[in-house]
């Protein structure tokens, strides 16, 4: 078939690949440099609009694909087929764009084939992960007949129309379990999601919403690809997939404000907040409007209101992924997260790759069951466009222009990245506090194979049979928490004082007999310079002593100085306890979190390969335990029968 494409298309590809451009340049940067310079997000605000977007809302958008499957070979209604191959492929496209937003906001991004061989069963992350696995595969195989039809594979089309109707039903089944898992990351979080988007029914929140926004999604891709190719819109197709988005709406409404007024949050609605004024405007966007537009019979007769209600759908439930995935997990961290430029353009520029991707197939093979239809008041010129089932156009819009774009994007992107170089910071400084005595209470078995319970206490008086004891708590990145540490015990074990301080105190000041881990390892996660110039120059005759460590004509840095060793000997060497001593320069300490989880962790997976009774002691629950000091809550036990306990914020003495 022969015939240029139209201005609208040539146009719309360009303004694609300049996106794709921006997002390319800044992808590599992320690539090569790490996250810090092409992400807002932090330790304590990990996850943000690659995740919010990409990961939540993607799958959400890819909703359409089992749902329109199920309405055509489970329900049998055979007047959305012509709607079907477009929403498997809209779906398999938003699936892979899942997968490349995954790869971007992993910090190891090689290892996310991982959960394919370690299996983590009781992991929402894990199940998560293997339905994403499976289901872009059942898509795949979905869509394969349509690219087979296309290389004229007609045995291999025959072949893959035999499993047509059982990838359906395992394409739903997983496609209904994800969705609701997605739901279910966020339950186990309830600390770190605002109270006004956290339900323990997020499971089913998700889910429902999944449904609504995939069937506003297939109408949304049937009239942007009718805007773009110039034919008529399925206007019977699109009033079938309204209606039937309206009580899936309203349910969807009826269900989020029961939730808030049977947990007693009600009373949020009417706060003075920012998140009071989004949350309501995501509701009256993505829920209220929609529901109106598609419901009203005065309104419905309107074919604008039905495509304004379809749009205003999409991207309220789409405003709903992103808040409780970013800005309400974000709003629940207490840190101000902001997403930077160039997250936004790897966001949108993966959505408009996946959307060349989707022309490409438009243009190349029969997405479209039947031919469309073309609109009556265009130029009869761009009725060649539409006149056959499959659409013949260049597939770069014009390879110069396309090129161009490209280029001026990819020039964007670095000017982008180089912007956020000249504004960025330090990272904000989270200092900690030495370990302190405390009084804890230590509460023996309550059941055979159990371990005794460390909790904080405040009395001196202890009930039998437990019994009050000295503690160090031991703080964390969170003011008010900290993890209760039985330093008798583990002395006693490791052969008593004297003996086995050295196993973990690596390295003392002068004169000084038990050093604090904080005296040097001042931050949480920064690195910290432990030399004191002035300190050596006063000791050393001021300027006179340059030449005892500064050699003539070198330059004055630490690498060109006389190393410490030379005049301190064992007191300037490390011990063996921590991790990241052999390679770090003297004189600087790593963060604080890290030199307590290389001294803490290694030994504890020692004595795990030592015991082999699947205690587990170096997994970050077996410190990291919720209690109190009234006796409830978890406790744990630490090698040798030790116990460790979190104390929860307010507990602290």
């Amino acid at each position: 078939m022969s015939g240029r494409p139209g201005t609208r298309l040539g146009v719309t590809k360009a303004v694609l690949w300049l996106l794709v451009g921006v997002a390319a340049a800044v992808g590599v940067v992320r690539y090569l440099l790490g996250l810090g310079l092409t992400t807002s997000l932090s330790d304590r605000t990990p996850w943000g609009l690659w995740i919010g977007f990409d990961v939540l809302a993607g799958v959400a958008l890819a909703a359409g694909g089992f749902v329109i499957a199920g309405t055509v070979h489970v329900l049998h209604l055979e007047r959305y087929r012509s709607l079907l191959r477009a929403a498997v492929l809209t779906a398999f496209l938003g699936y892979v764009a899942v997968v490349l937003g995954l790869m971007v906001d992993l910090g190891r991004p090689w290892n996310i084939w991982r959960p394919t061989l370690f299996w983590q069963p009781h992991s929402a992350l894990f199940e998560v992960a293997w339905c994403v696995m499976l289901y872009l595969t059942v898509l795949a195989l979905e869509f394969a007949p349509v690219v087979a039809e296309g290389l004229r594979l007609a045995r291999v089309v025959a072949f893959l129309r035999r499993f047509t109707l059982p990838l359906v039903v395992v394409g739903i089944a997983l496609s209904s379990l994800h969705q609701s898992s997605l739901g279910t990351l966020f339950v186990i979080a309830p600390h770190r999601v605002h109270p006004l988007w956290y339900s323990p029914l997020l499971p089913l929140l998700f889910l429902i919403s999944a449904v609504a926004l995939g069937l506003s999604m297939v109408a949304v891709e049937s009239l942007s690809s009718s805007w773009l190719f110039h034919r008529e819109p399925e206007w019977d197709l699109i009033g079938g997939l309204t209606r039937a988005a309206a009580p899936v709406l309203a349910a969807y409404l009826l269900l989020r404000l029961g939730d808030l007024g049977a947990r007693g949050q009600l009373r949020l609605l009417f706060e003075p907040s920012w998140l009071t004024a989004w949350f309501v405007l995501e509701l009256a966007v993505g829920v209220v409007v929609p529901l109106l537009l598609f419901s009203l019979p005065s309104v419905r007769r309107h074919r604008r209101a039905l495509g304004a209600g379809a749009f205003l759908s999409v991207a309220g439930l789409v405003l709903y992924r992103i808040d409780v995935g970013g800005l309400a997990h974000a709003a629940g961290s207490g840190d101000g997260y902001v997403p930077a430029l160039t997250e936004l353009s790897i966001s949108v520029g993966i959505v408009a790759a996946m959307a060349l991707v989707f022309l490409f197939f438009v243009e190349h093979l029969r997405v479209w069951d039947e031919p469309p239809a073309p609109a009556s008041r265009f130029r009869p010129a761009f009725t060649d466009l539409v006149s056959g089932v499959r659409v013949r156009a260049p597939w770069m819009g014009g390879a110069r222009l396309s090129a161009l774009a490209f280029t001026v994007g990819a020039v964007a992107g670095l000017g982008l990245v180089q912007a956020r170089v000249a504004r960025r910071s330090e990272p904000r400084p989270f200092p900690v506090s030495p370990p302190r005595s405390v009084l804890a209470l230590r509460v023996p078995p309550h059941a055979a194979g159990t371990a005794d319970r460390l909790l904080l206490t405040t009395s001196l008086v202890a009930p039998a049979p437990a019994v009050v004891e000295s503690a160090l708590l031991i703080g964390g990145p969170e003011p008010g928490k900290g993890v209760l540490f039985a330093h008798a015990a583990h002395q006693a074990r490791l052969g008593g004082t004297g003996v086995s301080c050295v196993r973990c105190h690596h390295r003392n000041r002068r004169g000084d007999r038990a050093t604090s881990c904080a005296a040097c390892h001042r931050d949480v996660h920064a690195r910290t310079d432990t030399f004191s110039h002035e300190r050596h120059a006063a000791a050393l005759g001021g300027n006179d002593g340059c030449v005892r460590c500064h050699a003539a004509g070198a330059a004055r840095t630490r690498e060109g100085s006389t190393p410490c060793e030379t005049c301190h000997g064992r007191d300037a060497r490390l011990g063996t306890g921590t991790a990241p001593a052999a390679t770090r320069p003297a004189g600087v300490a790593v963060g604080y979190r890290d030199a307590m989880h290389g001294l803490c962790v290694a030994c504890h997976r020692q004595e795990d390969v030592r015991r082999s009774d699947g205690a587990g002691r170096s997994r970050c629950a077996f410190c990291h335990r919720a209690g109190s000091a009234g006796g409830s809550g978890g406790g744990g036990s630490g090698p040798g029968g030790d116990p460790v306990l979190v104390a929860r914020a307010g507990t602290m003495p």
